[in-house]
């Protein structure tokens, strides 16, 4: 297992600031193609916590390697496991650190202890490594399925919701940003387009 709790933190806004850069343009789909791993098998990192039992980090590791990357899980180090609402799981978002955002702050949102949320295990795909384009499983699919060979198209994503849209046709670009944003995400840009 790789420590990278300190790394994923300190690491989190330079790998923003990439994704964002990445972003200004969007790729086409066949290079978006080759850069998003396999929707198939996931690898699960449970990160080293004070105080959290090597039972109930047995306890996580069942219950988070069941679900879809990218996925993250955040306690409440002062509180209960089992009884705390403050225990957050969220699953299928473009980036580990998406998802490692989201626990927490629904974590911290919910917690009624004095200690701040602390991330406990992160799901990422197979072999994972840095890409400048990074998909949630369900749009690994979508991209690969629904995304189209042809004619004008377009896909957007959220960085911080893991929501995405497609669009086809005439306006591509603009459909799959409104797609997107239909689904409750602010943050919606297009990642993947192509004009023929």
């Amino acid at each position: 297992m790789r420590n990278t709790a300190a790394a994923l933190f300190g690491a989190s806004l330079i790998l923003c600031g990439l994704t964002g850069a990445a972003m200004a343009e969007p790729i086409s789909g066949k290079d978006a193609k080759k850069m998003v791993f396999s929707a198939k098998g996931a690898e699960v990192e449970m990160l080293p916590v004070d105080g959290l039992s090597a039972e109930n980090a047995a306890l996580l590791l069942q219950v988070i390697q069941d679900y879809a990357y990218y996925a993250a899980v955040a306690i409440a180090p002062d509180e209960e496991l089992l009884k705390s609402e403050a225990t957050i799981l969220v699953a299928n978002h473009h980036s580990a650190e998406a998802a490692a955002a989201a626990a927490l702050e629904g974590c911290n949102k919910a917690r009624l202890g004095e200690k701040d949320c602390v991330l406990v295990g992160l799901v990422r795909p197979k072999k994972w490594e840095q890409r400048a384009l990074q998909l949630s499983v369900e749009g690994t699919v979508a991209l690969k399925n629904d995304y189209g060979k042809k004619g004008e198209r377009a896909m957007a994503i959220s960085a911080k919701t893991g929501f995405f849209g497609l669009g086809n046709g005439e306006n591509a670009q603009a459909l799959a940003t409104k797609a997107c944003t239909d689904k409750g995400a602010d943050d919606c840009e297009v990642a993947v387009a192509d004009a023929k």
